[in-house]
């Protein structure tokens, strides 16, 4: 078709416009042959060849090219290749890793090449980069708790009074030096049951059981806590013991509990008998006290009423003689109307007037003197 203007040429070998170039260019390439008949345009391999050149250096790019062209590649990414790009993102991850951020709770140990360098406090902390130093956080300002209990016999503990306690605990504890508790000590919250676990067996051994059961528990927790505290310093553990927690403090299950039972019973008893007989000494004891003191004081108050009246009377004859040296007679005298007063002012009298006649008998109302006598 001799007409014919179609961008691609007649296809009768006739002169092709365009100078017989692809209407998409040569990319960059001088002009080749004419494809045979029956073959594929070398146009076309070109973009493919070069679509799998790029795929495998791992470029990328707009249309026409992964380079920013359509064949030559000659953009940043191709400059570096992949061993620049690898080592960007290695700078990028160093850069990264030389800052750490330490929760308000935790404290870091940093370490240089695995060995100890420094610890950093809460907050936002620089390091050198990863392969350099390294951190290790923990939880330092949290109290954490371990249970020791029963699951297999290490409750069970010989008493000082050669009895068997069934004994449960809590320890509550923290970490007070972080590069102890890392470095020192390995697995410490396993030594911390040990050590607690040990130092209770030592605090049972020296007390009794009962006391242990019933009165004197704080006791007992408090002596565990300094024991345990005085051990863990001595392996610098890296620890402090803030409390010990008795769980339980029982007698086995079984016969033993029984038995036990029935001493405690004894022993209440006992106690109870003893109250009593407390109670009434105090009872009668002051009691007898108070009336021994009564009849002291009674005696005496006898004792100073008789001597006061004994010195009286002394002092009274002393007077009276006084006076009987001085006038006998009266005196004497004085003295026998006195007695008389004493003897017959009480008693009672008949006077018989002997002027009322003679041979007359006097009659005496000896009924009435009677009823007067017997009255």
């Amino acid at each position: 078709m001799s007409g014919n203007k179609s961008p691609w040429g007649n296809g009768s070998g006739g002169k092709k416009p365009n100078g017989g170039k692809s209407p998409w260019g040569n990319a960059g390439r001088p002009d080749r042959n004419k494809p045979r008949a029956g073959e594929t345009s070398q146009d076309l391999e070109n973009v493919i060849e070069g679509f799998k050149a790029r795929v495998r250096s791992g470029r990328g790019g707009a249309s026409g090219g992964f380079g920013g062209n359509g064949g030559g590649g000659n953009g940043p990414m191709a400059r570096f290749g992949p061993l620049g790009i690898f080592i960007a993102i290695g700078v990028i991850s160093m850069a990264l890793s030389m800052v750490y951020q330490v929760d308000q709770q935790e404290e870091a140990v940093v370490l240089r090449f695995g060995k100890y360098e420094r610890t950093s406090p809460p907050g936002l902390n620089f390091k050198l980069p990863t392969p350099i130093e390294t951190i290790e956080k923990e939880q330092t300002r949290v109290v954490k708790k371990t249970t020791v209990s029963g699951t297999s016999g290490s409750s069970l503990m010989l008493t000082g009074d050669e009895n068997i306690a069934d004994i449960d605990f809590t320890v509550l504890w923290r970490i007070n030096d972080l590069k102890d508790y890392i470095f020192e000590v390995d697995e410490p919250s396993v030594a911390l049951k040990a050590v607690a676990e040990s130092a209770m067996r030592e605090i049972v051994g020296k007390s009794e059981l009962e006391k242990i059961i019933t009165t004197d528990r704080l006791g007992t927790t408090i002596a565990v806590r300094d024991l345990m505290q005085e051990t863990l310093d001595e392996y610098k553990a890296g620890i402090e013991v803030v409390e010990v927690q008795l769980q339980k403090a029982d007698v086995p299950e079984g016969r033993v509990v029984e038995a036990f039972r029935d001493v405690v019973n004894a022993a209440q008893d006992a106690e109870t008998s003893i109250n009593k007989a407390t109670e009434y000494e105090n009872t009668v004891v002051p009691k007898a006290r108070g009336e021994a003191a009564q009849i002291v004081q009674d005696a005496e108050a006898y004792k100073g009423r008789v001597v006061a009246e004994a010195r009286g009377e002394a002092e009274r004859f002393n007077l009276i003689l006084k006076e009987y040296l001085a006038a006998p007679k009266v005196t004497r005298q004085r003295m026998y109307l006195e007695t008389i007063e004493k003897v017959y002012g009480p008693a009672d009298k008949i006077i018989l007037d002997k002027s009322a006649g003679q041979g007359v008998v006097p009659y005496l109302p000896l009924d009435q003197l009677q009823k007067k006598t017997g009255n």
